[in-house]
């Protein structure tokens, strides 16, 4: 129990089921080929696993959040297909880096 009579949340078993499994796939896949992809080429390289829709959503959150960032956009079929690679390695608040 904590100082106000309340059992410990425990974090460590929540985190885990947040960490959306696509995303961790992206990231993965993205520092692996370490150059500017679409979330076309994601698809393809983690074989269709997922489809596109998917893929690219959970890019856009990811760059949302700051993890990745766009780098260029090309038109493709009437349609633009935008590259993206992983943001600067290190955290964007430096002092999550400590903890």
């Amino acid at each position: 129990m904590n100082t106000n009579g309340r059992e410990h949340f425990e974090w460590d078993t929540l985190v885990p089921c947040m960490v959306h499994p696509v995303k961790v796939a992206v990231v993965e896949a993205m520092h692996w080929i370490d150059e500017p992809i679409s979330p076309r080429e994601l698809d393809t390289v983690l074989d269709e696993e997922y489809g596109v829709s998917l893929v690219a959503y959970h890019v856009r959150v990811l760059a949302n959040m700051g993890a990745v960032e766009k780098v260029g956009q090309q038109a493709v079929r009437g349609a633009l297909q935008t590259f993206y690679v992983l943001a600067a390695k290190e955290p964007a608040n430096p002092a999550l880096a400590r903890e």
